[in-house]
């Protein structure tokens, strides 16, 4: 059973990562850093990525670059996302509200391929597989396509550098 201190948290943490992204901003300084990381067709990936995905990922580089972590994960930062393709908000905010509900009771709604909004949650849920298949066809580093993969898991014991990546995630 979720605590009601749990449900609360998660509810505080899901508002801010909403109101975060209403106008995300990118500045010139934020987008040469991931040119910089990136190969073209990632970075390509990366820029086809809905801003607030974009703004989300850029959060959790800067997380990740203050904790000195590899560049493993500064690149998989960037590029975590990129398995969510188009969304609306409110898809975003179903998906969520189903979960905190009853995680997994979403499963019966989604569809791949399906209606619109059921295709959406669908990706919402397995957006770190297509992301993770997405960068493996394009030669992504076997290392950054793992933590990619592995971030809407449960973090690894035997893995610091993905249990790290794993909670700042869901920090940011």
């Amino acid at each position: 059973m979720v605590s009601v201190r749990h449900l609360l948290t998660r509810a505080r943490y899901r508002t801010q990562q909403y109101a975060k992204g209403i106008r995300p901003h990118l500045s010139p300084e934020e987008a040469a850093k991931a040119r910089a990381m990136l190969t073209p067709p990632e970075l390509a990936l990366f820029l086809a990525m809905q801003r607030r995905d974009q703004r989300h990922s850029l959060d959790l580089f800067h997380a990740l670059v203050a904790e000195h972590a590899p560049q493993t994960s500064l690149v998989a930062a960037l590029l975590h996302d990129v398995g969510k393709g188009e969304l609306h908000d409110w898809q975003r905010i179903v998906f969520v509200l189903i979960e905190a509900v009853r995680p997994g009771l979403g499963r019966a709604l989604e569809a791949e391929g399906g209606a619109g909004w059921r295709d959406a949650l669908w990706r919402l849920r397995h957006h770190a597989r297509i992301g993770a298949e997405r960068l493996a066809g394009l030669g992504t580093q076997a290392r950054v396509i793992e933590l990619v993969a592995g971030h809407t898991s449960v973090p690894p014991a035997d893995d610091p550098e993905a249990a790290r990546f794993v909670e700042w995630d869901s920090r940011t």
